[in-house]
């Protein structure tokens, strides 16, 4: 039996929607605090992939070289805003370094451990909370312009396979059977069938989070502005009203805020906003199965429920307090429309949101060095949805004092 403790979980997106979630079912009394309603941040409008495949880190030997482009192209699949390249150049740096080809290894090694045990982790929850019926297991397609755009990425997909992960070069008839949906023009593809997506991801959050407070999770709709020390140990923390919750352990998983609240315990870290775009057709009259995603445009295209389809992606570095760029978004239909021509865009909606990002693409995961009785949970970028069940587990199993399997050296705060 685990002993029970009074647990209070700052950030409710998905991430710290789990966490609250396995605490509970350990038989923790559980706060979930956050100023936003369960979901309705950045776990609203995600691209709702279980991106398994994605072990390779967003950084590569020689991405220094595409920095300048990044700059120039305001609109492309990975922009840079000129104002603030003076506050993100040390992330940058960092950026660059972790692509090193000395590094990238072990970091492919550790996401590798990270999603190798998502499904594992996923289904219990997924069925706990009844929200299985909107969770589509179709796989998904990388589409390319042609074979040489092909080729360049034959060593990133062998890596994957080495890592056990089936990905299956499709072209031609094969591909069009696989995705009737799309347009002829495309001849060349990887299919990966271990991914899976959601009908719509703040269904599947909320979903989640519903669950968790029916079985006795409490929620607090208010951010947290400091923690309660006592003799340097944390003993809960203290609402921007003014009130204060005690708490017996803390897990900070308030996503690209989180390290704000890090750094009062005295915890540096480089995390900044991976800003991501979507837009939403509803009305989208394409019957899409797969889960497609354009190698070249850095964006992916899905089918949500009731026949719409939703294009997100393109990551935007840029200050998590920027204004947004919806052309970045708008623009998202007219690339779509190069794969499904005959998509309708009436009364599409659009939408930004800040992706909590790490320069190595490992999230943090882990108690405190110097806090025992804190965890963080943050730091996913745009694998939040993928990982949330995982991290929730993890965090579960070192709050009750269980063997934790995952990378923890590499997971860890104080890595940087």
């Amino acid at each position: 039996m685990t002993a029970r403790k009074q647990v209070v979980v700052v950030g409710a997106g998905i991430v710290g929607i789990c966490c609250a979630a396995w605490l509970r079912q350990d038989g923790h009394e559980v706060v979930l605090v956050d100023a936003e309603a369960p979901g309705r941040s950045t776990s609203f409008g995600n691209a709702g992939a279980f991106a398994v495949s994605d072990i390779v880190p967003l950084s590569e030997p020689g991405v220094f070289r595409r920095i300048p482009g990044w700059m120039m192209d305001p609109l492309g699949p990975l922009a840079l805003q000129w104002r603030y390249l003076p506050s993100l150049t040390p992330w940058l740096l960092r950026f660059v370094w972790a692509g090193r080809r000395s590094k990238m290894q072990s970091l492919t090694s550790a996401m590798a451990q990270l999603l190798n045990r998502v499904y594992a982790d996923l289904e219990p929850l997924a069925h706990w909370a009844g929200v299985n019926a909107i969770w589509r297991r179709h796989g998904s397609l990388t589409v390319y312009d042609g074979p040489g755009d092909l080729a360049k990425d034959a060593a990133k997909w062998q890596i994957k396979r080495d890592h056990g992960i089936r990905c299956d070069v499709v072209e031609g008839g094969q591909l069009k059977s696989l995705e009737p949906a799309l347009d002829p023009r495309w001849q060349h593809a990887v299919h990966v069938p271990s991914w899976s997506h959601v009908d719509d991801p703040y269904v599947f959050t909320e979903g989640i989070a519903r669950k968790a407070m029916a079985e006795g999770v409490t929620q607090v709709r208010q951010s947290v502005s400091a923690f309660l020390l006592e003799q340097g140990r944390v003993t809960g923390v203290k609402l921007a009203g003014g009130d204060t919750l005690k708490a017996d352990h803390v897990v900070v998983a308030a996503g690209v805020w989180s390290g704000e609240l890090a750094k009062q315990l005295g915890y540096k870290v480089p995390l900044e906003s991976e800003r991501g775009y979507h837009a939403t057709l509803p009305n989208a009259g394409v019957a899409l199965d797969k889960f497609i995603l354009s190698a070249s445009g850095g964006f992916v295209i899905l089918p949500m429920a009731d026949g719409g389809i939703r294009v997100a992606g393109t990551v935007e570095l840029a200050s998590k307090d920027a204004p947004p760029n919806m052309r970045r978004a708008e623009v998202l239909i007219d690339k779509a429309k190069q794969y499904l021509p005959q998509l309708n865009d009436a009364g599409a909606s659009f939408w930004m949101g800040n992706r909590p990002a790490l320069p190595d693409t490992v999230p943090v995961i882990g108690k405190a060095p110097r806090h025992d009785n804190v965890s963080f949970a943050f730091g996913h970028g745009h694998l939040g949805l993928t990982l949330g069940a995982t991290t929730g587990r993890i965090i579960a199993d070192l709050v009750a004092g269980r063997q934790a399997a995952y990378p923890q050296e590499a997971c860890r705060i104080d890595r940087f």
